[in-house]
């Protein structure tokens, strides 16, 4: 007989044997019981009592010996498939990803919509990554055209750029950068930003503030002028 097959047996008889106990505990003598116990036809070592001619034996005794886990998380739990600990297994936890692992994402998003129209990919400029931070950092909802330029320019990139802007409200943080570069891209006017062949350059910013997200885009264009340069 299987291990599973016995722990069932065992329960099965553990269970009745309950009912019986229930409506007159303060009546019931429970006495040491020495009878032989086995496992897969192996004799095994496990403390038991007899009630009422029934015999008992710990449930965490009979995981041990058959091989599943018996332990107490606001209730017996069994885990029939797991070797007996008699403790809860730790539960992983899902980590968030970091504001800075955001925007890599999101850049790496942008270069893929950039794939697809058949333009070669943005490079990451740090100047346009300080600048595009530093405009996230604003709470921005509207374009600041001079404010941006001016950010650029104090961020030390010296040429011309686009912008894009996107608020998120209510966007779990492993969300942000699929739903960003969604938003830019059912927007005509951003997505046009975002798959020009004359930009090369790239900077990304992103700022979480009392559930809302302010996402910028900084798509940088060697060779051109800042107007407020």
């Amino acid at each position: 007989m299987s291990k599973t097959k016995n722990a069932a047996t065992l329960l099965t008889g553990m269970v009745l044997g309950a009912s019986l106990v229930g409506g007159a505990a303060a009546g019931i003598v429970a006495e040491p019981t020495w009878q032989n116990i086995y496992v897969d036809g192996q004799q095994v070592s496990m403390t038991a009592y007899n009630i009422a001619g029934n015999n008992y034996v710990k449930l965490r005794d009979i995981g041990q010996q058959v091989g599943f886990n018996v332990y107490w998380d606001n209730g017996v739990q069994i885990d029939s498939d797991s070797p007996y600990t008699g403790i809860a297994p730790v539960q992983a936890t899902q980590t968030q990803p970091t504001i800075n692992e955001i925007r890599e994402e999101i850049i790496e998003l942008i270069n893929q919509v950039r794939r697809e129209h058949g333009v070669s990919e943005l490079v990451v400029n740090q100047s346009l990554m300080d600048a595009a931070q530093e405009c996230s950092t604003r709470h921005y909802t509207s374009h600041h055209t001079r404010e941006e330029c001016e950010a650029v320019v104090d961020a030390g990139y010296p040429h011309g750029f686009g912008s894009n802007l996107t608020v998120l409200v209510g966007t779990g943080t492993s969300s942000i950068a699929e739903k960003a570069v969604t938003n830019w891209e059912n927007s005509l006017g951003h997505l046009k930003t975002m798959a020009d062949a004359d930009y090369e350059e790239v900077g990304v910013g992103v700022t979480i503030d009392n559930g809302r997200v302010f996402c910028y885009m900084f798509a940088g264009a060697p060779g051109t002028y800042n107007p407020y340069g």
